[in-house]
């Protein structure tokens, strides 16, 4: 456990991944941006790096003996179940980054004790200004979501879904707003679409396919400390781990919702997805 108190482990955790994004910021503001590629999984840019290094700087001491899970770096021991462990993706979103679209972010999530316990997203500015940064403590029953520093508003539950965000394979080559009964938009990473959710910009995100832990660990924490839930294809909600790194489909939005776009696929409860 933290010897920090939760809630200076959250401020703290808000001031490295809104540092982190303006490591992103300064690496663009110089110019060519250096890319290589994963092999078998798409680009890596310098940036991501950049960040990552940042946040392993800050992270780090903030928990002894924590242990270190990134997209973007090796660890440096073991994973153990129970053991507090930091879920980081420094750019999620690399494509969309290196395309110029403002439709990446940072992302942390902080497990301890076998669960995910507190998060946050940095998402960059659209016309200039300041990141934003979105975080989620969650306490047992009572969750608290801020969005740069304010509290923020529970979202709404009910069955009306609105609007949905998918990603854009899903849109674009899979055609999915002609498969759905809904109002279906495109959006790029997974740290972005949660954080729609998470401020009503969405009523629903669905992920159709498989992501990583780190893509959602905060975002997640961010959702559900407003009310929200990630759902499985059973309507069953979403059990995040560092000892899972792939984790299944699912829809992101306040729970009632979740479960109407779930049944609106032939999906949710009694289904055998």
């Amino acid at each position: 456990m933290s010897a920090l108190p939760r809630a200076a482990l959250r401020d703290a955790l808000e001031d490295a991944v809104r540092a982190a994004g303006e490591a992103i910021g300064e690496i663009v503001a110089g110019g060519r941006v250096r890319v290589g590629m994963k092999w078998g999984e798409g680009p890596v840019s310098e940036a991501d790096h950049a960040a990552d290094d940042v946040l392993h700087e800050r992270l780090m001491p903030l928990i002894e003996g924590a242990h270190w899970l990134s997209e973007e770096s090796e660890q440096s021991s073991p994973i153990v179940p129970g053991e507090p462990t930091w879920v980081v993706d420094p750019l999620d979103g690399t494509r969309e980054f290196l395309i110029g679209l403002p439709e990446f972010g940072v992302s942390v999530g902080l497990f301890e004790e076998g669960r995910l316990v507190l998060g946050a997203v940095a998402l960059p500015p659209v016309d200039g200004g300041e990141w934003t940064v979105l975080s989620g403590l969650l306490d047992g029953e009572r969750g608290a979501g801020r969005r740069n520093g304010e509290e923020l508003p529970r979202i709404e539950d009910g069955p009306d879904v609105g609007r949905v965000v998918v990603s854009r394979h899903d849109y674009e080559r899979r055609r999915l707003q002609y498969q759905i009964p809904f109002a279906v938009h495109p959006a790029g990473s997974s740290v972005l679409k949660l954080a729609q959710v998470a401020l009503g910009g969405a009523g629903v995100y669905l992920s159709t396919r498989p992501r990583s832990v780190w893509d959602v660990a905060g975002g997640a924490a961010v959702v559900e400390a407003v009310g929200g839930a990630l759902l499985d294809a059973r309507g069953e909600p979403l059990r995040l781990s560092p000892q899972q790194i792939r984790i299944p489909p699912f829809a992101a939005a306040s729970p009632q919702r979740a479960l109407a776009m779930l049944q609106a696929i032939g999906a949710g409860p009694g289904s055998r997805a």
